[in-house]
């Protein structure tokens, strides 16, 4: 245990005993944070931390990746489809060959009533190219619907136009390097 020091009387921090890390990228953003997921001696994820060699974060982590370990123990955690026959009963466990065949079978009714255009995804910000690249392909070669895009588009947004009216440009400026270079620096 450390202890902090306080006025009034120490505070136990428990110290995460890590018996290896294991490299990964960070789920939240579309950035590509490098981080490492720390495991204890029986395989349990303790914490998380940045890769100090990744180019993309340089080691540093927004309070999302670093409390992102986290995520595996939370509370109230999916870890199977639920579903309800009907609205009004409670959602109950189900295979995941049910689920999709409820999910394709709504795709095809949806589809079958309004057109092949009546249906659209919007999938996260945290797929990598490969998996953009293939969900596009379900999207439009198996569910046929062209009406297909990625959370990025909405969720930077209001990022976008601040950067247009801040700097003139949609996308942030510079980069890690000119931060040796600059004599005034907000972060």
């Amino acid at each position: 245990m450390l202890f902090g020091r306080t006025t009034r009387k120490p505070i136990a921090i428990p110290v995460k005993e890590v018996a290896q890390w294991k490299y990964t990228t960070c789920n939240y953003c579309s950035t590509g944070c490098a981080i490492e997921i720390g495991l204890n001696d029986k395989g349990k994820i303790v914490t998380s931390r940045g890769h100090a060699g990744a180019d993309v974060n340089r080691g540093k982590l927004c309070i999302k990746g670093l409390l992102e370990h986290e995520l595996f123990d939370s509370p109230g955690r999916g870890t199977m489809p639920l579903m309800r026959d009907k609205a009004h009963l409670p959602f109950g466990p189900a295979s995941w060959d049910a689920a999709l065949d409820r999910t394709a079978g709504k795709i095809k009714e949806i589809q079958a009533k309004y057109g092949r255009d009546s249906f659209a995804i919007v999938s996260t910000g945290q797929l990598l190219t490969e998996e953009f690249y293939t969900l596009g392909k379900l999207v439009r070669g198996q569910i046929g619907t062209n009406n297909y895009d990625g959370n990025t588009t909405l969720c930077m947004a209001s990022a976008v136009s601040g950067y247009k009216r801040s700097f003139g440009s949609d996308g942030p400026p510079g980069c890690y390097g000119d931060f040796e270079h600059t004599h005034c620096l907000m972060a």
